[in-house]
């Protein structure tokens, strides 16, 4: 670690000493709790805090109290629409608004999304933020690039935690050619080991700008890569892997709760789970029905540490399979951005996955998509300067969807961002 780095760290450290250490004490438990060996000890932790949350929302909230719930099992499922609709009957009335912090989604593919945040809330996703990002070989202190989007104007007091953090915040909507050559010159002269944190999608533009080129530009040494929001396709990471010489690590998180589960240097594909601070739950996608390990559906998760506005079982809006690591710890073997981004076959089964990844063969897109359109309808959008083999195309995705599919290739300029600043590869109009 550099001194500039070193100082930072130390700093960050010190401030937090003379709060009391809170923040030092939330991460001793998040490293306790995600490294133990002991797994009855894991279990006890997490059932006297599951216990003690189940307790509190029956006593303090409207929306559950004086409800006869003895075990997570018998409450009911809730999701985005339910708690925006009803918000104020889900904050605990043990807390004062004021001394809450009001934590809000984009919105990206529906009204903006709100909740409120205690300091231990707080404190505790900082903390899963410091342990996972170190699983990437990452260290307070350390230089961070930061893509995605933000205001559009930054306060002073924000501006000043930027520069002791040692962030850079980059926004995605600034990732033309030129933006892109000018942060890279930036960084090149930096001289400092970098690290990236950002939209999946963002790297994917850079890498392609990358691709056109005729040598690499980076000069720096990345020593830390980490995606965001949207799924790492097979172009991303290999791409990723040539030009800044390092292997991305995929984060699933929400601004809602915090970092659910994250790929670490050791897991290779799978997502290591959260469970210092989730219960994580998979339910059938049609209906209220829990599933096994091994099974595809929606994701659930309880927050525990969220008393503010306890979050139990909450419907993420997302997908995926949970199973067990030969250790008895649960990890993600996939996880889908939502429900909307599944696509299904002419007779209704959901189809492999990473099926736009498979798009990658038929030339060098700077950008592509897949959208469901009906039940035997489908289009694929593509951002390319050549023609591609339709034919060989629409041949082998009939062979996915089924060989009544009606696809129905289309050459684009453009593949918009969503008001997030992020882009989908996968689309289901159909099923929305």
């Amino acid at each position: 670690m550099r001194i500039g780095e070193y100082l930072r760290y130390k700093i960050f450290w010190l401030l937090d000493r003379l709060k009391g250490g809170p923040l030092k004490s939330k991460l001793n438990y998040t490293e306790d709790i995600l490294t133990s060996r002991d797994l009855s000890h894991v279990s006890q932790e997490n059932e006297m805090r599951l216990k003690e949350l189940l307790y509190h929302a029956i006593s303090s909230t409207n929306y559950y109290k004086d409800k006869t719930f003895r075990s997570l099992e018998e409450f009911p499922i809730v999701n985005k629409n339910i708690i925006r609709d009803y918000l104020s009957n889900f904050v605990s009335d043990k807390f004062t608004r004021k001394n809450l912090f009001k934590v809000s989604t984009s919105g990206s593919t529906g009204a903006p999304f709100s909740i409120y945040h205690s300091k231990n809330k707080i404190y505790k996703s900082i903390a899963d933020n410091i342990f996972f990002s170190s699983k990437s070989n990452y260290q307070v202190g350390n230089h961070l690039v930061y893509i995605k989007i933000w205001n559009s104007k930054f306060d002073f007091m924000t501006r000043y935690g930027f520069i002791m953090k040692n962030i850079y915040a980059y926004s995605v909507f600034n990732l033309s050619d030129d933006e892109i050559d000018h942060l890279i010159s930036h960084l090149n002269k930096n001289g400092n080991p970098i690290s990236f944190i950002g939209y999946a999608s963002a790297f994917e533009k850079i890498c392609h700008h990358l691709d056109d080129l005729e040598s690499n530009p980076i000069k720096f040494k990345t020593k830390s890569l980490i995606t965001i929001s949207e799924a790492l396709n097979f172009y991303t990471k290999d791409a990723i892997q040539k030009y800044f010489g390092i292997r991305p690590l995929s984060r699933y998180s929400n601004n809602e709760n915090g970092i659910i589960a994250q790929q670490t240097k050791d897991s290779g594909s799978k997502f290591r789970v959260n469970d210092s601070s989730y219960v994580v739950e998979i339910f059938d996608l049609k209906k209220d029905k829990k599933l096994d390990y091994g099974q595809l559906g929606r994701i659930v998760i309880t927050d525990l540490f969220n008393k503010a506005t306890p979050i139990i079982r909450y419907d993420t809006g997302d997908v995926g399979t949970l199973e067990l690591n030969e250790d008895g710890r649960p990890y993600f073997s996939e996880i889908y951005g939502r429900k909307l981004d599944l696509l299904y076959d002419t007779k209704g089964k959901i189809v492999p996955s990473h099926l736009s990844a498979k798009l990658v063969k038929y030339g060098d897109f700077k950008q592509f998509q897949l959208v469901q359109k009906g039940l035997k309808d489908y289009e694929v959008n593509l951002n390319t300067d050549k023609k591609i083999d339709e034919e060989a195309l629409i041949a082998e995705y009939r062979g996915y969807f089924g060989d009544d599919a009606n696809i129905k290739i289309n050459y684009v300029d453009e593949i918009p961002l969503l008001a997030s600043g992020k882009r989908r590869e996968v689309v289901n109009e159909y099923y929305a």
